[in-house]
């Protein structure tokens, strides 16, 4: 099998580790730094059946057990780690990898002020100093790893300094500044990048996605596949939500104090989760807000509305500030506080 085929526009990392496996020089430890959604897990998935599959050298052949097993997220020496909260259950993590496993597109990620705690760490270094299940060594993949508490990345220090023989870690992040220098010196960093627009657009019609709906899914997904295609399952249409906020921040008769007390009172009833889903929303709607401005149809839905004397700064403004709600939502903020601040921001903006 083609290694790394299923990682797509990816280039630079897949020449990189195909180099490293085809030689038989993996490190102990990679960072698999880039955007939610490009293509990390797939790249650390495919590095694992790399190491575990004993039916090619150098490679592996997708479709053997430990491969297979790799695949549905369920193979005893290939273990995932995820950030959660005290509440987070054992069978929270189960059920969160067997959708991910059937759909291959499920984000890994609770809701809320998750973080990887010392306690998940110990146990990562008790099950390391075990022999493997199969004998054939262990892949420990550490995901968002950037949400490592100070005490559990310091905990895990000594286990990249000193790996047991046929270990391989891997730490996925979308924020390589969040992992302690220590950390990043212990490890080779690969970086992952943005599709163009047309690429992703490419990879969700392949996915049986209308043209004019991965068209429009492509141009707010950031050039990440991963959230293009929960998008595309979602079937993601007008957004009546994304309106109304809109309507709100351009309504002159509204004071800035009445416009706060709706966007937190939104904010909490849709949480996190919800709330980056209306970010990508509220970025669609003002770009489309653009397209009408130089007499093009919107993308998003059958018409836009309406924004007395807002004009093409404005708008490319207002698109700015939604995105950077997005980086400071997954960069754990308040829910409240970065759509707040998004739309205060745009209220000021378009007066």
């Amino acid at each position: 099998m083609e290694l790394f085929s299923n990682l797509k526009g990816q280039d630079q990392p897949k020449r990189l580790l195909a180099s490293a496996v085809q030689s038989n020089r993996l490190a102990h430890a990679y960072i698999l730094a880039g955007p939610d959604g490009s293509g990390r897990l797939t790249a650390a998935l495919d590095l694992a059946k790399a190491r575990i599959c004993t039916e090619v050298e150098n490679g592996f052949c997708g479709q053997c057990r430990h491969c297979r097993q790799i695949d549905g997220l369920v193979h005893p020496d290939v273990r995932i780690t995820l950030p959660g909260m005290k509440t987070t259950k054992p069978e929270n993590f189960a059920d969160l990898f067997k959708v991910r496993a059937e759909d291959g597109i499920t984000p890994l990620r609770f809701p809320g002020n998750t973080y990887i705690s010392i306690d998940q760490m110990r146990e990562v270094a008790h099950r390391l100093s075990r022999k493997s299940f199969e004998g054939h060594g262990y892949v420990e993949i550490i995901y968002d790893a950037h949400r490592l508490r100070r005490e559990a990345a310091n905990a895990i220090l000594k286990t990249l300094e000193e790996p047991p023989a046929g270990t391989l870690i891997i730490l996925i992040t979308s924020r390589v500044s969040g992992l302690l220098p220590t950390v990043r010196s212990r490890a080779h960093t690969v970086r992952f990048g943005r599709l163009s627009n047309s690429m992703v657009e490419e990879l969700l019609q392949k996915r049986g996605v209308p043209a004019e709906e991965a068209s429009r899914i492509a141009l707010v997904s950031g050039g990440c596949p991963g959230p293009a295609l929960v998008m595309s399952r979602e079937k993601i249409k007008d957004s009546n939500q994304a309106e109304k906020v809109f309507n709100l921040i351009f309504n002159r008769s509204m004071g800035n104090m009445e416009l706060a007390a709706e966007i937190e009172k939104l904010s909490r009833k849709l949480g996190r989760e919800g709330v980056l889903s209306l970010c990508t929303d509220m970025i669609s709607l003002v770009h489309d807000q653009r397209r009408v401005l130089i007499g093009a149809q919107p993308l998003s839905r059958k018409t836009a509305p309406s924004a007395d004397n807002a004009d093409d700064t404005v708008f490319q403004r207002m698109e700015v500030l939604f995105r950077d709600c997005e980086i400071r939502l997954k960069a754990n903020v308040s829910p409240s506080m970065a759509f707040s601040a998004a739309a205060a921001g745009s209220r000021r903006i378009g007066n």
